[in-house]
């Protein structure tokens, strides 16, 4: 009795259950044998497809007295016997000099203590060069110049990184490497600041933001922080010019220590400066984002559903979840020259990738308004999604 009511629930069970739908399953309608015409003068769009750009980053240049520094570290034991007041500790080094908020008592003491001096380097140029260089990875439409293959030529020609922002230098330095795009800039300005919570409560009270639940986020906000402004280039070797410039801020929480060693403000710099890189990821993706074309669609019955299947696959970091633009093209001519431009237009719709992937190519759902859905066509240009969730509709404009 019981073994049949289990039979019966499972059946029951198993017909509310959706079937996981293939794209397979979906049939290629006369609809989905259509092919995207594409002008002659816009296929040039395509190329980075079959040849990615090769990009280059450099170290960036230090503008901040934040660089190399000789260190006195104490150890030991002070036990005071009278009060405490506040005090400013001085940190100073061969070219840094930063007074930092901390304590000190006053009054006898009983004292033990050794100091070990040090050299430190800051490193922060080349820190945030790794960085840009991780996040050109992340993006995944480029060939990456590693900076050690990029040391090497610099050596051997005897070049200077300083001498990378003379246009002459950079032209040569393209043609001996073979990089398009070399990445810099400069670090501009550090500033620490101490947050506390009434100056926090009192900024998020007058941006209208109230309420219980900000409680958390304002008490892992309090402390030292330390913001970093950066300016971030890219240089076309074939040109010499700087094809773009952005200036960003980033920010990062130390916390409520009373005396801040260098090691931390250097510490809290770098992790500002990642911060202040995530700022300009979708404005380098504009050039080294992962691009590809649609090679089938297949519509499934009865539901509508569409499929694309593009030439990106797993080889190409192509993951389950991912989501692509798709492009078509016009083109447009000047009424007084004469001269013909290529119109890049961005379809209201976009790919999410399903997990039918393989090494060279994945299986998509096209979502979107029925009457856009049915607007792609086999050749548009797709171009992966590096914004956030969320912000998918204002990106395509739905």
């Amino acid at each position: 009795m019981y073994r049949l009511l289990f039979i019966i629930f499972l059946l029951i069970f198993s017909s509310c259950m959706k079937k996981d739908v293939s794209p397979m399953d979906g049939k290629i309608t006369l609809i989905d044998k259509q092919v995207a015409s594409i002008p002659s003068i816009c296929k040039r769009e395509y190329r980075k497809i079959t040849k990615p750009p090769v990009v280059a980053v450099v170290d960036f240049t230090n503008n901040t007295t934040f660089d190399t520094a000789s260190l006195k570290d104490i150890y030991g034991n002070i036990n005071y016997r009278q009060s405490t007041v506040g005090g400013i500790v001085g940190v100073r080094g061969k070219n840094v000099g930063v007074g930092v908020y901390g304590e000190r008592t006053v009054g006898n003491a009983d004292v033990s203590l050794q100091s070990i001096s040090r050299k430190v380097n800051a490193k922060l140029g080349e820190s945030v060069a790794e960085a840009v260089e991780a996040t050109i990875l992340e993006i995944g439409g480029a060939k990456v110049y590693t900076r050690k293959d990029l040391k090497k030529i610099l050596d051997e020609q005897n070049f200077q990184q300083s001498g990378l922002v003379d246009e002459n230098t950079v032209v040569k330095l393209g043609k001996i490497s073979g990089v398009r795009y070399i990445i810099t800039g400069s670090i501009n300005n550090v500033a620490l600041k101490w947050l506390s919570a009434e100056y926090l409560k009192q900024s998020l009270y007058e941006l209208g933001l109230v309420g219980s639940v900000l409680a958390t986020a304002i008490e892992s906000q309090e402390g030292w922080n330390i913001y970093t402004n950066l300016t971030v280039k890219i240089l076309d070797t074939q040109t010499g010019q700087v094809i773009f410039s952005k200036e960003v801020e980033g920010r990062a929480t130390i916390g409520k220590v009373p005396i801040l060693t260098y090691d931390a403000i250097i510490g809290g710099i770098k992790l500002a400066t990642k911060e202040a890189i995530k700022k300009v990821k979708a404005d380098l993706s504009k050039y080294f984002s992962v691009q590809g074309y649609i090679v089938q669609i297949r519509t499934l019955p009865k539901e509508e559903r569409r499929f694309a299947l593009i030439n990106l696959g797993s080889k190409q970091g192509v993951k389950v979840g991912d989501k692509f633009i798709v492009y078509t093209f016009d083109v447009i001519e000047d009424p007084i020259s004469g001269k013909k431009e290529c119109l890049k237009i961005k379809l209201p719709v976009y790919l999410e990738v399903t997990n039918y992937i393989q090494n060279n190519n994945s299986w998509t759902i096209i979502k979107g308004d029925e009457k856009d859905i049915k607007r792609v066509k086999i050749g548009h240009l797709v171009e992966k999604i590096t914004e956030k969730k969320g912000k998918i509709s204002k990106l395509l404009g739905f």
